[in-house]
């Protein structure tokens, strides 16, 4: 087939060689050219995505990325693909976080287990939750972030469990029924949600499709500890996740706000305040 294939759903494909060729070997080759060039676009990808995209079968993307890995040039991953750890410093952007969101990120990485499988949300205080982990955490991270994912492939020696899906941009994630569909096989004893707003009523994202990617982190754990600062109990957000009974601990960097510390209240949940 002529031409580039199409990238993930919602990302427009890097411009790279086409997939054609006049035997399997320059088939090959072109293929995993195009691999690599989706990756420094995108960070991350499926071998799901790719197989699509590529119009071939997950057992030929997975001796693709087999190869490219024997080159050092891709990293796999449960599900799928990243560039080597050198490459993701220079292709991700850091993103900055908080003297709010590290303190709170620092308190909730101190209730991780050395050997726990955790899962992180999307956004600044997920990030600072990854870069937070102890040195001693070698268990395994369960994420949608792709700034998330940058930071435990290239600084951790845990498993990584990287859901993709379709790319959103705003918040530097993958959301879709990809992700979702991918989530409902796993399993973790924490998730550390980090909604867009929180109030009396529950927990919010800015759009549904981040909403559906976050309600189905929550009922694969164990245990939902909100990580949130007063910022976000300063905005709102239209797409509600789910009501405050899902949540099993908080901490947050302020005293909350009456209503909502009542609302806890009634659930049986205590924040817990970590002071400048």
């Amino acid at each position: 087939m002529p031409g580039s294939p199409r990238g993930v759903r919602g990302v427009r494909a890097p411009r790279g060689p086409a997939v054609t060729g006049s035997g399997p070997g320059r088939r090959a080759a072109d293929r995993q050219a195009w691999i690599v060039s989706t990756l420094h676009a995108l960070g991350f990808v499926s071998v799901a995505d790719l197989a699509r995209q590529l119009g071939v079968s997950q057992m030929t993307v997975r001796r693709d990325l087999h190869r490219l890995q024997a080159t050092g040039r891709v990293r796999p991953v449960h599900g799928g693909a990243s560039l080597p750890p050198r490459e993701l410093r220079s292709a991700l952007p850091e993103e900055a976080c908080t003297e709010d969101q590290e303190r709170v990120a620092r308190h909730a990485a101190g209730l991780v287990g050395h050997r726990d499988t955790v899962a992180l949300d999307a956004g600044t205080t997920g990030l600072a939750i990854a870069r937070a982990l102890p040195a001693s955490f070698v268990g395994c991270v369960i994420t949608h972030s792709m700034p998330a994912l940058a930071v435990l492939t290239r600084e951790r020696t845990g498993r990584v469990v990287a859901l993709g899906g379709e790319f959103l941009p705003a918040r530097s994630a993958f959301v879709g029924p990809t992700t979702e569909a991918a989530i409902a096989q796993l399993r973790a004893r924490t998730f550390f949600v980090s909604p867009a707003a929180v109030d009396a009523r529950g927990l919010y994202a800015q759009t549904p499709a981040e909403a559906g990617v976050q309600r189905r982190l929550l009922d694969i754990a164990d245990e939902v500890v909100l990580v949130t600062t007063h910022e976000t109990l300063r905005t709102s957000a239209p797409a509600l996740v789910a009501p405050l009974d899902r949540v099993t601990a908080v901490v947050c960097d302020r005293r909350l706000p009456a209503g909502l510390a009542a609302a806890l209240d009634r659930v049986g949940v205590v924040p817990r305040v970590v002071g400048a």
